[in-house]
């Protein structure tokens, strides 16, 4: 796909926004739980978010501004970028032990579903890592 520069960076911002405004929304639900006097943490889930913003920020905004990156660099970490974005709702969903029916939750701070998203996102990123820069 032949994308400009423009291209990527009008869909970038759109997905930094979702991922600033995902991030944000964690940050209010933890406010609301600090209120209450409870334990508050970001669960591992949500570095996949901050990892996908950073990536985005340092990786496709300021490497392809300071000409650090070439447009094919800029493109694969702005797929890395998405892929993690992409994996953060799946293992926020495992973190709130959404999967099957009937499962109490366990309220820890990385429960077994949360893992098996984690496991599975090392595999998706490895997979997507060597497809595009080693293949």
């Amino acid at each position: 796909m032949n994308l400009s520069l423009s291209d990527l960076w009008t869909a970038a911002g759109v997905i930094l926004g979702f991922q600033a405004t995902a991030f944000g929304w964690r940050i209010s639900q933890e406010s609301e739980v600090a209120n209450r006097n409870d334990i508050v943490w970001l669960p591992p889930a949500d570095y996949l978010n901050l990892a996908a913003m950073l990536t985005m920020v340092l990786g496709v905004f300021l490497g392809a501004a300071l000409d650090i990156t070439s447009i094919g660099q800029t493109k694969r970490l702005f797929g890395l970028s998405t892929l993690l974005f992409v994996c953060h709702g799946i293992a926020v969903a495992g973190h709130y032990e959404l999967y099957g029916h009937g499962h109490k939750r366990s309220f820890r701070w990385f429960p077994f579903q949360e893992k098996a998203a984690f496991a599975i996102t090392v595999l998706v990123l490895a997979t997507y890592c060597w497809l595009a820069w080693l293949r």
